[in-house]
């Protein structure tokens, strides 16, 4: 709800806004007004609109609530809503039989390939020597890491500059 009118005149339109936006700044949109000064009060608000902008997920404050109530709407919204759920669950039966196909399919589509290592290929068809030649990639492979630590050594000691600047004589004077 946002304030309009004159001072110690109010009158309350009812609007759509951001949760974070000021109470009479931006709004999205107008749903109807309300005024509390004239006898009685005075309350306008388009159904239609209401009840599509509860569809959508819209959540009235307390006091748009209760004037929302005063107008009907939250009964029409209820109503909509219940007269929807049995549409909803025969579509959904419908689509939980497609969704379920269009799942397999992509299974499918994305089932990552199998692969078998060269080594095991060759020993399951019983040859010795590609089990022999596995071997030798492995000692390569704990070679490979004994020699990085010393590796890494040396470049730390190369990397530090020499100091080869001499700190300034002091001058007597």
């Amino acid at each position: 709800m946002s304030r309009v009118g004159a001072k110690k005149q109010a009158s309350y339109r009812i609007v759509v806004a951001d949760s974070t936006a000021p109470r009479d700044g931006k709004v999205i949109a107008i749903l109807g007004h309300y005024n509390p000064l004239t006898d009685p009060y005075t309350l306008k608000v388009d159904e239609e609109k209401t009840v599509g902008w509860l569809r959508n997920g819209a959540q009235p404050s307390e006091t748009a609530r209760g004037l929302l109530v005063k107008a009907g709407v939250i009964a029409a919204f209820e109503q909509a809503r219940k007269s929807a759920a049995p549409a909803r669950k025969k579509a959904a039966a419908g689509a939980s039989e497609e969704t379920k196909a269009r799942r397999q399919a992509r299974a499918k589509r994305t089932e990552a390939p199998r692969l078998v290592r060269p080594a095991a290929k060759a020993a399951a068809e019983g040859e010795p020597a590609a089990a022999s030649a596995a071997k030798p990639a492995s000692a390569t492979r704990a070679a490979a890491a004994k020699a990085k630590p010393a590796a890494k050594a040396a470049t730390k000691t190369a990397a530090k500059p020499a100091r080869a600047r001499a700190k300034p004589a002091k001058s007597e004077s």
